[in-house]
C-alpha cells in the first residue's frame, strides 16, 4: 500500500512539472492557449487533407489552427444530430444543402445572415443564384455554399450532328437514336426527383411555392413535366436500370446523357479512345423557355456551441476567397473528385478546357438546387414514390402529384 502511495506521489509530481513547463513562457507567466477550429467535412479523407493543407495559410494569417475530418455521406446526418444532442458539435461543418435549414431550425447553427449581414450580402453577390436559393430559408442563412455540382447534357458528337435544343428536339433525335438500337441514359437521378427536377422547371414548375407556405408540386405544369419524364423511360426506352454514362458513351450505345459534371473527368480517364468524339451542352429547353438544370453540393456552417464562433467564420470566408477555391478545386481533381466552385470569381482562373468551361457557367446561371425547407430530405421521397408509380406502374401523373402534395404539407405544418 505504501509503495503505491509512493508511485501516485511521483507521478503526481511529474505531471505537475509537465504542466509547468507547457504553460509559461521565459516571463514566467502562462502562455495564452492555442486555438483550434474543429471541422466535419461530409466527404473523402483526401478533401478532408487538402482543407488541412490549405488551413496552413490560414494558421500563418491568424495564429489559428484547424483540424478537419472526414465523415461518410452515409453516417454523416446521423452523426450530427448525435454530436448536437451531446453538446459535441464541431466549430464548423460541412453537409447538404437543405441540412443547414434542418438544423438552424432547431437552433443548432448560427444565422450567419442575422450576425454577419454585411459579409453574407458580399458573398451572395458572388454565388450562382440558383445555388444561393438552396441555403437561404425565408431570410434566414446558416451556411455559405462550399461547393457545387450541376447536371448537363453529354452527347458524341460523332453520332449526333447537334445537342438537341428542346424538348421536342429530344424526342426527335432519340426516335432516330431507337431506329438504330440506341437511346439516351439517366447517369445520375434516374427515377427519383433529382432527374425529374429539371423538366419540372423547365416546364415552369416547382415544389413549393414562393414563400414555402404550401407545396406546388401539384401544379399543371408539375403535371406536364411528369408526364415528358415518364414517356422518356416508357415511350423513349430511357433505360430504368442504372447504365454508366462511360460505359454507354463509350460503345455508342447510349450517344446522348444526363448526368453531372464529374463526369467530364471520368470519360477522359475510362473512355480515353473517344477523346474528340463527344461533348457537353445545355439541358433542352422545356415550355417554360427555360433549360434549368438541377444544382447540388455542400453547404458550410458555425454550429452555435462553437466557443470560437468568429474565428470559425474567418475561417469559412477563407475557403471563400477566390484562390482557395482555385486550390480546393485542383486538390478535388487530383483525387478525381470534381466539385466545382460556387464563388463565380474563382472560375476567372480555372485549370480546365475553354469551351467546357464555358458550357458550366452558363448552365450554373440557369440552375436550381433542393429547397431550402427544413423537412425537404423527408419530404423528397414522395416525389420519387410518384415518380416511380407513375413510370413503372402507369399511374396517373396528376393523381400522384396530388397526394405527394398532400403529404408535403403535412410535413410542412410540423
Amino acid at each position: 500500500m505504501i509503495k503505491k502511495m509512493k508511485i501516485v506521489a511521483i507521478l503526481s509530481v511529474i505531471a505537475a512539472l509537465l504542466a509547468g513547463c507547457g504553460s509559461k513562457g521565459t516571463s514566467g507567466k502562462a502562455a495564452p492557449a492555442e486555438k483550434q477550429l474543429v471541422m466535419w467535412l461530409v466527404g473523402s479523407e483526401a478533401q478532408a487533407l487538402t482543407i488541412n493543407e490549405i488551413a496552413a495559410s490560414f494558421y500563418k494569417r491568424t495564429n489559428v489552427k484547424v483540424m478537419c475530418e472526414a465523415i461518410s455521406w452515409g453516417e454523416a446526418h446521423s452523426k450530427y444530430l448525435t454530436s448536437i444532442a451531446g453538446g459535441v458539435a464541431p466549430d464548423i461543418g460541412t453537409m447538404g444543402l437543405t441540412w443547414g435549414a434542418e438544423f438552424g431550425n432547431f437552433g443548432a447553427m448560427v444565422n450567419l445572415n442575422d450576425v454577419y449581414p454585411e459579409d453574407i450580402k458580399k458573398i451572395k453577390a458572388n454565388v450562382f443564384g440558383g445555388m444561393w436559393d438552396s441555403i437561404e430559408y425565408r431570410g434566414e442563412v446558416f451556411g455559405i455554399p462550399f461547393d457545387m455540382t450541376e447536371y448537363v447534357l453529354y452527347y458524341r458528337n460523332d453520332i449526333i450532328a447537334a445537342p438537341p435544343a428542346t424538348w421536342d428536339e429530344l424526342t426527335t433525335i432519340l426516335g432516330e437514336l431507337d431506329k438504330k438500337g440506341e437511346g439516351m441514359i439517366f447517369d445520375w437521378g434516374s427515377l427519383s426527383w433529382i432527374g425529374f427536377s429539371p423538366f419540372l422547371w423547365q416546364a415552369g414548375g416547382d415544389f413549393y411555392d414562393r414563400g414555402y407556405a404550401r407545396s406546388a408540386i401539384d401544379s399543371p405544369e408539375a403535371a406536364k413535366a411528369m408526364k415528358f419524364f415518364a414517356e422518356l423511360y416508357t415511350k423513349y426506352k430511357v433505360p430504368k436500370t442504372k447504365i454508366p454514362l462511360e460505359q454507354g458513351m463509350r460503345t455508342g450505345d447510349f450517344p446522348i446523357a444526363i448526368s453531372g459534371n464529374w463526369k467530364i473527368d471520368g470519360l477522359r480517364l475510362s473512355a480515353p479512345e473517344i477523346a474528340g468524339k463527344w461533348s457537353i451542352a445545355l439541358l433542352p429547353k422545356g415550355p417554360s423557355g427555360r433549360r434549368t438544370a438541377f444544382i447540388g453540393g455542400r453547404m458550410v456552417g458555425v454550429f452555435s456551441q462553437s466557443k470560437l464562433k468568429e474565428e470559425a467564420w474567418e475561417f469559412i470566408k477563407f475557403l471563400f476567397e477566390p484562390s482557395t477555391q482555385e486550390k480546393l478545386y485542383k486538390g478535388a481533381l487530383l483525387m478525381q473528385d470534381t466539385y466545382l466552385p460556387p464563388n463565380i470569381k474563382a472560375w476567372d482562373n480555372l485549370d480546365m478546357d475553354t469551351t467546357f468551361k464555358l458550357v458550366l457557367i452558363e448552365q450554373a446561371r440557369d440552375a436550381k438546387g433542393p429547397p431550402p425547407v427544413p423537412n425537404w430530405d423527408s419530404s423528397a421521397k414522395f416525389i420519387d414514390e410518384a415518380i416511380q408509380k407513375v413510370v413503372l406502374q402507369g399511374a396517373d401523373p396528376k393523381k400522384e402529384l396530388e397526394k405527394a402534395r398532400a403529404r408535403m404539407e403535412e410535413l410542412l405544418k410540423r
